[in-house]
């Protein structure tokens, strides 16, 4: 799940940030938390280093009265998150060049001195940087990873037309409209890893029914998009109807 932390050595500043983002994850019905609200910047990478393979969304104050200044902790913050959306907060606009120079890739700099852009500012880049995750995030749950001897190649399940068996014990073959290739497994094992769109028409194919241009019924044959053939049977039929 995407968290929140805040960094601000200004204790009205922090809690007016706090609090603009508690609103607007209530308002948003947004699924995040604050996990952290802090005026350390070595508290901020104590805990991420903890939090290893966790993605944040982090508001940061560049000058923090400490001997790491915004934009060391933001560059600190890439070694153990790289993929984290970095929020600059601070009173100087002549720094907006700076995150550029540090290499850290910020999201955002936002200035303090109007209070409604701040308020507006924060609440975009939440929206932003939540819709920018979730998309990622179906984006991973859609690649499979499959071993072809001593190489590990992702699919895109939506790219993938069916798995068929072949005549070697557990070898499978998977089509895709550019490639075939054969691999160690069963179709039982791809089952339990594919989504709710791929069905089993048969002993000896599990396919994408995304995929399938036309279905014959009378003499049990399916046509994928690419014009390769599956053949499906009386008994399959019917729940291949349903899934279609």
């Amino acid at each position: 799940m995407l968290s929140i932390v805040i960094c601000e050595d200004d204790l009205r500043q922090r809690k007016k940030v706090e609090d603009i983002i508690i609103d607007e994850l209530k308002s948003s019905k947004l699924n995040m938390n604050i996990d952290l609200s802090t005026d350390s910047p070595k508290e901020v990478i104590s805990y991420i280093d903890t939090c290893k393979g966790k993605t944040f969304i982090y508001f940061l104050d560049v000058e923090l009265g400490s001997e790491i200044n915004g934009l060391e902790l933001a560059k600190q913050i890439r070694k153990y998150d790289p993929a984290g959306y970095i929020i600059f907060i601070t009173s100087h606009a002549e720094m907006s060049f700076l995150p550029f120079q540090y290499k850290v890739q910020a999201m955002d700099f936002i200035i303090k001195f109007d209070a409604n852009s701040i308020d507006a500012r924060i609440r975009e880049c939440i929206n932003a940087a939540y819709k920018d995750y979730e998309n990622l995030k179906t984006l991973d749950s859609n690649i499979i990873p499959i071993t072809f001897g001593s190489r590990i190649i992702n699919f895109n399940l939506n790219d993938i037309l069916f798995f068929e068996t072949t005549s070697r014990d557990h070898r499978l073959r998977i089509h895709t409209c550019e490639e075939q290739l054969e691999f160690y497994g069963t179709l039982k094992e791809m089952e339990k890893i594919v989504p709710s769109y791929y069905y089993k028409c048969h002993r000896s194919y599990l396919i994408n029914t995304k995929k399938i241009k036309e279905i014959d019924k009378d003499k049990l044959v399916i046509r994928m998009i690419n014009n390769e053939i599956c053949y499906t049977t009386s008994r399959y039929l019917k729940g291949l109807l349903k899934n279609v």
